[in-house]
Formats: C-alpha cells, sequence, structure tokens
C-alpha cells in the first residue's frame, strides 16, 4: 500500500481523537471525519510501518447518524471534530471510547464493573467560559484566529459556537475598538506589532475579565483598557507582556491589573470561586456542577471522613465535599493555585479546608506518617499519576479513591497498576466538551479487604 492509493474502508469504532479507524489487511487506518459503520471510498495520505492515514473521496455507505456540522469553520479549523454526528450518538460513542481503552489497556474486564452511560452536557453550544485566541491582521482588518490542524495556517473567526456568546462579542467589539486606535497585531516572525493574544474570562453571569497579551509596549494600551471596561458585563482589564518569537505560551509576565476588579466570581453550588485571568477552571461550568455532584456522591460521606484532594488545583473539588466531610486536605505543585484554594476557603467560611503547596508523589507519603485518610480524590493532569503516588496509595489504607480523569488512556494504565489493591466499582462518562471528542471520567475504586489489612 502507498500513498494516493484508494480502496473502500468498512469504519469500525472512532478513535480517542474523533477518527474514523477501519482495518485494511489488519492494518490501522485513520480516517477524519468518518463515523463507525459507515462504508468510506478512502485515499491513503501517509504511510507508517504501522497503520495508514487515508482521507475520504467519497462516502458509499452514511450513517443514520450524520448530520451537517453548525459550524461554519467546521472543515478548517478542527476544534469541534466530532459535529458531523449526532449528539445522542456522540454519547454513546463516549461511553465506547471508555470501553474500549480499558479493553486496550488493562488485562481487566470493562463488564467485571459498572460503565455508566454518558452524562450529557446541559448546554450543547456556547458553553466554553474561557478564550485564548491570537489576533492577527486580516485583508488589513484585526481578525481573532485559530490554527488549522497539523499547519501553520491560520483561520479567522467570527463567532465560534462553542464559545459563550458574551465572549464572541467582546472580541468583536474590542478588535473594532482597537483598530480604531490604530493598534497593531503582533507578528511574532518579525518581532513588531501590539496586540498579540485576547484573552477573555466569562463567568455565568455574563461578567467578563479581560486579558491583552501584548508583544510590543505602547501607550495606546491604556486607552484600549479605559473603552473595555466601558463595555457592558467587564469587570477588570488587564495586561501581560510576551515577546517571545515561539508560540509557547500565551501569558509572558504576570498579569497586570489597569481597570477594574482584580477577579470575577464563579459559583458550583453553594461554593464561590475567585477566577483571575491565570486560574485553572473547568471550561464548561454548568458540566463542572454535574461532575461535582457526581464526586461528592461517590465519596459517600457522612460528616466523620478526612478526605485528600490531590492534584487539587484552586480548590474546586476539595471545597465543594467540605460540607460533608470531616477535613479536607489539599494538595497541589502550583503555588499561585495553592493561595488562590486557601482563598476560597476563607471567602466561603469554609474552616475544616486547608491546601498544601507540593508535589503529591513526595508529599502523600509524609502526609501519611502524619495522619489517615478515608476517601482520596484525584484530578491529575492528562499524563496521569506519576508512579511514586500510586506506590504511596497502595502501601496506605484508603478505603475509596474516587479518580476524575480527562484522559481515558491514562486511566486505564493507573487503574490497571491500582488494582492490585483496590477493585473498581463503576465508571462515569461525562461529556464535558460537546463537539469534540474528549470525554471525562469519574471512577471510583474501593480497597480490597485481605487478612493483611
Amino acid at each position: 500500500m502507498r500513498e494516493k492509493d484508494n480502496f473502500i474502508l468498512d469504519i469500525k469504532r472512532l478513535g480517542i481523537n474523533g477518527e474514523g479507524i477501519g482495518f485494511y489487511n489488519r492494518m490501522a487506518v485513520f480516517v477524519d471525519g468518518a463515523i463507525p459503520g459507515e462504508g468510506h471510498n478512502v485515499e491513503v495520505i501517509k504511510q507508517d510501518s504501522k497503520y495508514l492515514l487515508a482521507k475520504t473521496i467519497e462516502i458509499k455507505r452514511p450513517s443514520k447518524d450524520r448530520v451537517n456540522p453548525s459550524c461554519p469553520y467546521y472543515t478548517d479549523c478542527g476544534g469541534c471534530n466530532v459535529s458531523h454526528i449526532s449528539y445522542d450518538k456522540m454519547l454513546e460513542f463516549k461511553k465506547e471510547m471508555v470501553v474500549e481503552t480499558i479493553s486496550r489497556y488493562t488485562s481487566l474486564n470493562p463488564r467485571s464493573f459498572e460503565i455508566k452511560n454518558t452524562i450529557p452536557s446541559e448546554d450543547k453550544f456556547h458553553y466554553r467560559n474561557r478564550s485564548q485566541l491570537a489576533v492577527k491582521s486580516v485583508d488589513g482588518r484585526l481578525t481573532v484566529t485559530m490554527l488549522k490542524p497539523n499547519s501553520n495556517s491560520i483561520v479567522p473567526i467570527d463567532s465560534c459556537l462553542v464559545q459563550k456568546k458574551r465572549i464572541n462579542t467582546l472580541n468583536r467589539e474590542i478588535l473594532h475598538i482597537a483598530e480604531n486606535l490604530g493598534i497593531s497585531a503582533y507578528m511574532a516572525k518579525f518581532g513588531r506589532g501590539i496586540l498579540r493574544y485576547i484573552i477573555l474570562r466569562v463567568n455565568e453571569k455574563d461578567e467578563a475579565l479581560v486579558c491583552f497579551v501584548i508583544g510590543e509596549k505602547s501607550n495606546k494600551l491604556k486607552e484600549l483598557a479605559k473603552r473595555t471596561i466601558e463595555l457592558p458585563g467587564v469587570i477588570g482589564v488587564y495586561e501581560s507582556f510576551n515577546d517571545a518569537k515561539k508560540e509557547v505560551g500565551f501569558f509572558g509576565t504576570d498579569p497586570k491589573l489597569l481597570e477594574g476588579d482584580s477577579y470575577i466570581i464563579e459559583s458550583l453550588g453553594k461554593i464561590q470561586y475567585r477566577i483571575y485571568p491565570n486560574t485553572f477552571f473547568q471550561l464548561n461550568t454548568k458540566q463542572a456542577k454535574a461532575m461535582m455532584d457526581i464526586v461528592l456522591r461517590a465519596c459517600k460521606l457522612s460528616f466523620k471522613e478526612r478526605v485528600l484532594d490531590a492534584y487539587s488545583g484552586v480548590g474546586a473539588i476539595g471545597l465543594y465535599l467540605a460540607h460533608m466531610a470531616k477535613e479536607v486536605v489539599g494538595i497541589e505543585y502550583n503555588k499561585d493555585a495553592v493561595e488562590a484554594a486557601n482563598e476560597n476557603a476563607k471567602i466561603n467560611k469554609i474552616k475544616n479546608a486547608k491546601f498544601l503547596q507540593g508535589d503529591a508523589a513526595l508529599l502523600l507519603p509524609k502526609l501519611l506518617e502524619e495522619m489517615t485518610f478515608d476517601v482520596v480524590v484525584v484530578d491529575p493532569p492528562r499524563t496521569g499519576l506519576e508512579e511514586a503516588f500510586i506506590k504511596s496509595l497502595l502501601d496506605s489504607q484508603i478505603k475509596r479513591i474516587i479518580y476524575v480523569s480527562c484522559n481515558p488512556a491514562t486511566l486505564a494504565k493507573d487503574i490497571e497498576k491500582l488494582s492490585i489493591t483496590y477493585k473498581v466499582n463503576s465508571i462515569t462518562p461525562l461529556d464535558m466538551f460537546p463537539q469534540t471528542a474528549h470525554v471525562e471520567t469519574i471512577t471510583t475504586l474501593v480497597r480490597v479487604e485481605t487478612k493483611k489489612d
């Protein structure tokens, strides 16, 4: 098989990135935009020793679950890569992804525990509460942009269907003001220009924080900030300086407040959280509340338990559990996040929760020497749990683990290791990011009692 060869391919399943997967002479073939059950006439675009990448020439047998994407940028942007699949079917596929991943990466039998149906998102569109988009000049006009997948080509965006409507409106209004002030877009290649990114945070009340990431200092930013704070709903305006030649991150210097208040308040149930420009917080607020409720139920708290909240961030989960626990102790590596978590505890008048700064893998053994935990909640990055952290859990007497994951592959590998001492009770998939292939999961593991214990 060589590049530009074509053949008929039956699509068998969906990959973790939303691509359709079929098999040709026992070799996996990945096809963007394909749905399981379809038959496609495909052309090979890349050959590897273990797989083929192909593109669709013609859909010979379309799925009844195929829909026309609502987004005008769907084929160029690549962000919402499963918008061609009906929402109900996508929920089914996300559950199947979890089952498939457990089967592939572990020796566990997915039928030996409950894998629940995917929890749908209340909002299918306009749910993202944060945007961080590059500013470019296209045909003489300023626009926010995204990058076309696997390329350096920019995609000008007027309105994104998964961003909150207020975010789309603010991006347009801010760019209009910037144009009138003669503010230029930053060009990293030449190291010239002013406005590099616009970062927006919007809460459920449509209150907004704005941060201008600039590549070049300019007095015009003061006027832009003054006019921006006058826009409806804008609570505070920041700037951050970033003149790095490579696109390695959004923020450069720590955000500096130019106008208004320094934070907005977001609420999950009765708990309030202060959100700053660089605060980590779930992007889908309503679905975050649904996730917290699942975690709370899984913990089975009765006011007597001490809970460890590992990888605790700004304390979102730990503080949500505190009213049902005896005590909550959080561990987080990021110093700013720890300060924010303890600040959030104070503003909510929660006295039975504290958050410690440190590496979870190094700090857990020390904590276990000082106190016992009944429940541990982990919400690690996509890379999963560290080996040393897993070892500490296996050596502990902690009865229950609640594992919140954004990556089924690392979840599977981690629960395989934990299965030495813990039994998987249930996995609940949750759709945190509609229109994408991403799936969040909440897994409950219980300690298996042995004679040694």
